[in-house]
C-alpha cells in the first residue's frame, strides 16, 4: 500500500524528547523514567514508492522518526544475556524474604566492554523496579514511596564519603549537601528502608583501584552496606579480579562472579545463535529494500569480522549502516555501504585478521544448516 502522508504519533510519550534530567540514571525520577518508558513506537513500513509519494515534510518527519527508533532499539534477549539475568534473579530473589539481620547478596558483572553487561544490567534493574511496583504499589505501607532500584556510576576518584553521597544523590535527599561519610550512610539507609529498596547497581568499578587505600575503604564500605542495607548488590565493571576487588576474603565469598560472553563461531550452536541474532535484529530495521537473510546471510561473515562477536560494536555498525542507508535513499544494508561505515578502534584492529580467516575457509559465521538451505 501507498501512504501519502506518514501519521507520527506525537501524542506518545515515547515519541517526545526527554529533558535531559530525565535522562540521568543516577537520580530516581530519571531512573523511573528510563525503567517506566513505554517501547518506542515502530515507524510503519513502506515501500520505495511509497517513500516517493510522500510530501517533502512527511519524508522527513518519517526519517526523524526511523532515526528515533534507531537509537531506541529494545535489546534483543541473546542466549548469554537470558542466562546472565537468570542467574541475576536467583541471587535477588533468594535475599528478598531474608531477615535483615543477615547479609544480602551481591553480584559482580565482569566483561569486556561492549558485550553489552551495562544493557543488561539496566534492564535488568527495570524489570526488579516494574515488578516490585506492580506487586507492591508505588507506595509503602507507611506511605512513602516505592524505589525498588538504587544505581550508582563510578568515578575513578571515589570515596567512600563521594559514595554514600551518591546514593542520597540518587534520592535527592534533602541532607546530602553536609554532613559527613557516616551521617550520608545513616541517611541513605533511612533512604533505602523507607522507600524499600532491593538492589544497589554500582556501574563502572572497574575505575576503582581496590589495591589503593580508597579502593580499600570502599571494599569494606560495600561490607557494611551487604550488612546492614535489605539490598542486594550489583557490580558491573571489565577485569575486576585483576584490579583486586576479590582480594578481600569476605568479599571473595560474597560476591557471585558473572560474566557475558561475546558471539563465538568455533562450533554449530555458536553460529547457530549469531544467525539467530542477525535474523531477530534485521526485522526490527525499518528501510524499504530491506529482504529476509539481509543481515543473516548477505551479511554475517563481514558483520563477525567487523564486530568480533561483540554486540555493542555490531549494533553501533548497524544504526550508523541504517541512518546513512536512509540519507542516502539506499535503503538496505549491502557490503559495499558497510565498507564506508567507521568504528572503534578495537574493532578495526582485530577486523583485518577475522577477514582473512573467514575469506581462506578456515572458519565460517554462517551454520551449516542455513547453507544447505540457501543451496
Amino acid at each position: 500500500m501507498i501512504l501519502s502522508e506518514v501519521q507520527v504519533p506525537r501524542e506518545d510519550p515515547a515519541w517526545r524528547t526527554l529533558a535531559l534530567d530525565d535522562l540521568t540514571l543516577t537520580r530516581k525520577e530519571g531512573f523511573a523514567t528510563f525503567a517506566e518508558a513505554p517501547d518506542f513506537p515502530r515507524p510503519p513500513d513502506m515501500t520505495r514508492s511509497g517513500l516517493k509519494a510522500l510530501s517533502p515534510e512527511a519524508k522527513a518527519e518519517h526519517d526523524l522518526w526511523r532515526r528515533r527508533f534507531l537509537a531506541n532499539l529494545r535489546p534483543i534477549k541473546t542466549a548469554q544475556a537470558s542466562q546472565l539475568v537468570a542467574d541475576l534473579t536467583d541471587i535477588l530473589q533468594a535475599g528478598l524474604d531474608q531477615p535483615n539481620w543477615e547479609a544480602k547478596g551481591m553480584a559482580a558483572v565482569d566483561a569486556f566492554p561492549g558485550l553489552g553487561k551495562t544493557t543488561v544490567g539496566l534492564s535488568f534493574a527495570k524489570r526488579v523496579h516494574n515488578d516490585l511496583i506492580r506487586e507492591h504499589g508505588r507506595f509503602t505501607a507507611a506511605g512513602h514511596e516505592r524505589w525498588p532500584v538504587i544505581r550508582v556510576g563510578m568515578m575513578g576518584d571515589t570515596t567512600v564519603k563521594d559514595f554514600n553521597w551518591a546514593m542520597l544523590e540518587f534520592f535527592a535527599h534533602s541532607g546530602r549537601n553536609s554532613g559527613t561519610a557516616n551521617s550520608f550512610l545513616s541517611r541513605a539507609l533511612d533512604c533505602a528502608l523507607s522507600c524499600e529498596s532491593r538492589l544497589l547497581l554500582v556501574d563502572d568499578l572497574q575505575f576503582l583501584r581496590f589495591r589503593s587505600i580508597r579502593g580499600t575503604e570502599l571494599a569494606n564500605q560495600f561490607k557494611t552496606i551487604a550488612n546492614e542495607f535489605p539490598l542486594m548488590i550489583l557490580f558491573i565493571g571489565h577485569g575486576l579480579k585483576d584490579k583486586g576487588l576479590y582480594d578481600d576474603p569476605q568479599l571473595e565469598r560474597r560476591v557471585t562472579p558473572l560474566d557475558l560472553d561475546p558471539f563465538t563461531i568455533d562450533d554449530e550452536a555458536g553460529r547457530t545463535q549469531w544467525r539467530s541474532f542477525l535474523l531477530s535484529l534485521e526485522q526490527r530495521l525499518v528501510l524499504a529494500d530491506k529482504h529476509p537473510g539481509m543481515l543473516a546471510d548477505d551479511l554475517s561473515d563481514h558483520l563477525y569480522a567487523r564486530c568480533n562477536g561483540h554486540i555493542g560494536s555490531l549494533m553501533t555498525l548497524i544504526k550508523r549502516a541504517c541512518l546513512r542507508a536512509i540519507r542516502t535513499g539506499e535503503e538496505r544494508l549491502t557490503l559495499e555501504l558497510m565498507t564506508t561505515i567507521k568504528l572503534d578502534r578495537a574493532a578495526q584492529d582485530q577486523q583485518a585478521r577475522w577477514e582473512a580467516l573467514l575469506a581462506g575457509g578456515k572458519n565460517t559465521s554462517k551454520p551449516k544448516r542455513s547453507a544447505r538451505r540457501r543451496a
